[in-house]
């Protein structure tokens, strides 16, 4: 519990000293975000909020495991060299603008990174459609989190409420190392979102937002290779569900109206909670009450061994954003001057 608390602490203190630092490197070299089309900002921001996350994911980390006295596993390892290929990816990229393709390679080539890491024998070596399921399940979940920082604080603090879920779960499974990265992961989204809540002075940028949809997709990822039965694998689903819901919502609008998945627009369903709530802060807040509910789920199914009646309450909680998607489509359909990238403003 205390190499626990020590990584929360150290990832949360971390980034709230990083994140000052980052902001005055960003505006020294102009490395800003200007308003567009697809962001809801009016100013020019700073963007290298995701390398503060990442310096206090690290510094959290190093904390739990000095107080834990063990050095790290080869997958703790993995995950650390692919999340950094993946953030000094999204760096690049917010600075040059890369193609898809580029970006694609560089997350795939991640994910092997995380998932080799466990050896031969380990279970993404059983069967050639778990190694693919797994590539799917993490570069999804790197890109559906890329999607949703569009919004003021909502990236962030998704990624705290879910991985405060992977810490009750990893210390349910008796795995230490799982709760040490994910207390890290949550106090580091924590302390950012200190500066990234409406108004926003900095944002995560790329090399944030993919960083943390890759921790995100490993930490669920070692939750499912953990799982002995099939309703097990409901639980990483109920806490990053909102994620999938998003991207999912936005790729199936967007197939229908004949729009490109890599162009950018004001589509997602932060943007149409925002319409209808009429403000970033209150859509924030609710994005985080729906991802608290499903968590909660989540946690609660793995703590009573998946009983019938819990499986049914996970399963209701999942079908039920597909209602929550048609609600937004109706309220909130996308105007046709938001439906694409705007050029960017002129500084």
């Amino acid at each position: 519990m205390i190499p626990v608390f020590g990584a929360l602490v150290g990832g949360l203190v971390g980034a709230l000293l990083a994140t000052p630092v980052a902001r005055r490197v960003a505006i020294a070299t102009d490395f800003l975000a200007y308003p567009s089309g697809r962001g809801v900002h009016e100013r020019a921001t700073p963007l290298l909020g995701g390398v503060a996350v990442v310096a206090g994911f690290l510094a959290g980390g190093l904390a739990g495991w000095a107080l834990l006295g063990d050095p790290p596993g080869s997958r703790f390892l993995g995950f650390v060299v692919g999340a950094l290929l993946v953030s000094t990816m999204g760096v690049v990229d917010d600075r040059v603008n890369l193609s898809w393709f580029p970006k694609l390679l560089g997350q795939v080539v991640a994910a092997v990174i995380f998932l080799a890491s466990g050896g031969p024998g380990d279970a993404f070596f059983a069967t050639p459609i778990w190694i693919v399921l797994s590539l799917i399940w993490i570069v999804g979940l790197t890109n559906a989190m890329n999607f949703l920082d569009n919004m003021d604080g909502v990236s962030p603090g998704i990624t705290a409420v879910a991985a405060l879920a992977f810490v009750f779960l990893g210390m349910s499974m008796g795995r230490p190392w799982i709760a040490i990265g994910a207390a890290a992961l949550c106090g580091a989204s924590i302390g950012f979102v200190r500066y990234n809540f409406s108004p926003a002075s900095i944002f995560l940028g790329d090399g944030g937002s993919l960083f943390l949809g890759y921790a995100l997709g490993c930490s669920g990822w070692i939750i499912a290779w953990g799982a002995e039965t099939p309703a097990a694998l409901l639980v990483p689903v109920l806490v990053l569900s909102y994620p999938v819901f998003d991207i999912t919502l936005v790729s199936v609008t967007r197939y229908a109206r004949g729009q490109s998945l890599t162009q950018g627009g004001r589509d997602h369903s932060s943007h149409r909670l925002c319409r209808i709530l009429a403000g970033p802060r209150a859509t924030a807040l609710t994005i985080y009450g729906v991802c608290l509910l499903s968590c909660a789920v989540a946690v609660l199914l793995d703590a009573l061994a998946f009983d019938p009646a819990t499986v049914t309450l996970s399963a209701a909680v999942l079908f039920s954003y597909i209602g929550f998607g048609l609600f937004l489509c109706r309220r909130a359909p996308v105007p046709e001057s938001a439906s694409g990238e705007a050029p960017p403003a002129t500084p």
